[in-house]
C-alpha cells in the first residue's frame, strides 16, 4: 500500500525523531485523513532525502515521527526548468499543477510580448506546488523563481534550451543527451514572430509537439514529461 508523502523541511535523520510544525500538514493527517499514533507515512525533505516515519504523537500544532528507515533516493536525475509565460490565473494554476506531476524541477514565469495576465501570487503558487509534488510522491520538491522577462530567461538557460513553437522542428526527431533541460512555452495568442527569431539567434532548439495546437497549459505538461522521460 502506498504511503502518504509530506514535505516537512530540513530534518536530521540521525536524530530518529522529527517534529513537524506545518499546521495544514497536522490537520491534514489528524482532521482529513484521520491517521493516529502508530501509523506511517513518508516524510521528505525536498531534496531527494525521504525517510519512512511512525506518527509519535499528535498535538494541536506539532507531529512527532519515528524515523524507521531511510528510502531510496532519487532515480531520475535529470533537471527540467520550465519557463512559461503567464496565463490567465486558472490556467496557469493547472499548468503548475501538472507540471509538478510530470517531473518539473524548477518553473520559472515569464513575460512575453503577448502575455495578457500579470500576477504573481506566490503563496498560493507554492501551495499548489507543494500539494501536487506529495500527491504524486515526488521526492523533490519543485522550485518556483520570480518572474523573468523573455530576454532574462534567454541568458539564464540551463543546459539545453528548446523553445516550443508550430514552426520549429518534428518533436520525433529530437534527441538530447544532456541532463539540465530548459523548455520554453508560451502564452495563449503563442509567441511573436521577433521571440522565435531571438530564440533562433540564442541557440535554442526550434521544436513543435505535433499537428495539433496544443493550449499553453497543455502544450507545458507534454513538454515536460517528454524531457523527463523521453527525449
Amino acid at each position: 500500500m502506498l504511503k502518504h508523502h509530506y514535505f516537512i523541511g530540513d530534518f536530521d535523520l540521525s536524530l530518529k525523531v522529527v517534529s513537524c510544525l506545518d499546521t495544514e500538514i497536522v490537520h491534514h493527517l489528524r482532521d482529513v485523513l484521520k491517521l493516529e499514533t502508530g501509523e506511517e507515512v513518508v516524510i521528505c525533505d525536498g531534496q531527494g532525502q525521504a525517510a519512512l516515519a511512525r506518527i509519535e504523537k499528535i498535538e494541536r500544532n506539532s507531529i512527532s515521527f519515528f524515523v524507521k528507515e531511510l528510502l531510496p533516493g532519487v532515480l531520475n536525475d535529470k533537471k527540467i526548468t520550465l519557463y512559461a509565460a503567464l496565463l490567465k490565473r486558472d490556467s496557469f494554476e493547472w499548468l503548475l499543477q501538472k507540471a509538478v506531476e510530470t517531473g518539473v524541477s524548477e518553473i520559472v514565469p515569464i513575460i512575453s510580448e503577448r502575455t495578457v495576465k500579470i500576477g504573481f501570487n506566490e503563496k498560493r503558487w507554492q501551495k499548489i506546488i507543494k500539494e501536487a509534488a506529495e500527491q504524486s510522491q515526488s521526492l523533490i520538491l519543485p522550485k518556483l523563481l520570480p518572474i523573468q522577462n523573455l530576454k532574462e530567461a534567454f541568458k539564464n538557460v540551463k543546459g539545453v534550451g528548446v523553445f516550443f513553437d508550430s514552426v520549429g522542428k518534428d518533436v520525433k526527431d529530437i534527441k538530447i543527451n544532456d541532463t539540465n533541460i530548459s523548455l520554453f512555452i508560451g502564452p495563449e495568442g503563442g509567441w511573436s514572430d521577433k521571440e522565435i527569431e531571438l530564440g533562433k539567434e540564442t541557440g535554442l532548439r526550434l521544436v513543435n509537439l505535433g499537428t495539433s495546437i496544443l493550449r499553453a497549459e497543455t502544450a507545458a505538461t507534454v513538454a515536460v514529461y517528454l524531457a523527463k522521460n523521453i527525449f
